[in-house]
């Protein structure tokens, strides 16, 4: 019976070797560079054939890539997996402190994964591929993802979803690079769950809750509390700075909507032209809109 055939009975079997191939390749990049590993060597570090490792790999690169698919398919996707009912129905605030930390924590405690973006970063310049590999397989399938989560949350407020996935996913890259990589936790120390917290903030600064972004399309409100009064008898204020016009807005579903073509004309959000209404004036906007029609 042909060796082929043999393996295609015995799938174990053929995981076994590939598994064996694999754990002797990394070992070898790690320690000698992409440029200074041969398949030969790889062949003695798994313990195989050389006539085995190219019935499985046709040369070096096909090797690395592999390196690079299964790094994604063990550690990176499981942090984001969009399956998970939890990814994409918990609270965003919660769901993206888990992502963050998740990344981190799986970054921090892989040495071999930590060794492996050195290597492609040190060899990019010889060997611009290698880091198109990574790019392709563990960068953009997380930027897809999150660009897909936060794309899927309107209560996030994000007018750019793909440039809030890069900084979401951007610093937590950096500070991987500058305190596990570069050795920057004595020179720029900052504790991890610091920086989570207030990236997790950042990213939500403008969440609205569910009931809210309910109550503002079916044109109701909830009942304010009542006001207490001052010892002369007249209502203490609960508002705050906040502009009174923009207290006495109350739109219509129609109005809404009106709202949100404007917003969407404008490049802004629904929040951002009350506050523009409020701010300059209704006058002052009418007073455009009249100039504009006689024009």
């Amino acid at each position: 019976m042909k060796k082929r055939q043999i393996e295609q009975d015995n799938p174990d079997r053929s995981a076994e070797k590939v598994d064996a191939i694999l754990t002797g390749a990394i070992q070898e990049f790690l320690e000698n560079g992409y440029a200074a590993t041969t398949m030969d060597k790889v062949t003695a570090a798994a313990g195989v054939s050389k006539t085995t490792v190219y019935s499985y790999f046709q040369d070096k690169e096909t090797l690395f890539a592999a390196l690079v698919e299964q790094l994604v398919g063990e550690k990176c996707l499981p942090l984001l997996n969009p399956q998970d009912p939890e990814f994409h129905q918990g609270d965003p605030k919660i769901v993206l402190r888990r992502v963050a930390k998740g990344i981190l924590d799986e970054v921090t405690c892989e040495p071999e994964f930590l060794g492996l973006i050195r290597l492609i970063i040190g060899e990019s310049g010889r060997f611009p591929s290698l880091a198109q590999v990574f790019l392709k397989n563990i960068d953009k399938s997380g930027l897809d993802l999150i660009s897909q989560y936060f794309a899927a949350h309107p209560e996030l407020q994000l007018p750019d979803p793909q440039a809030a996935a890069r900084i979401f996913i951007g610093t937590l890259v950096h500070f991987m690079i500058t305190q596990h990589m570069l050795h920057g936790k004595e020179i720029m120390p900052m504790e991890s769950d610091r920086l989570i917290d207030n990236l997790v903030k950042l990213i939500t600064i403008n969440l609205t809750p569910e009931t809210e972004l309910t109550d503002q399309y079916s044109g109701t409100r909830q009942k304010t509390p009542r006001r207490k009064r001052t010892s002369s008898g007249k209502f203490q204020t609960d508002y705050s700075s906040e502009p009174k016009q923009l207290r006495s807005i109350r739109l219509t579903d129609t109005a809404w909507e009106k709202l949100a073509e404007l917003a969407a004309e404008n490049n802004l959000s629904r929040s951002e032209m009350i506050e523009i209404f409020a701010r300059q004036g209704f006058l002052e906007a009418g007073g455009r809109r009249q100039e504009a029609g006689g024009n």
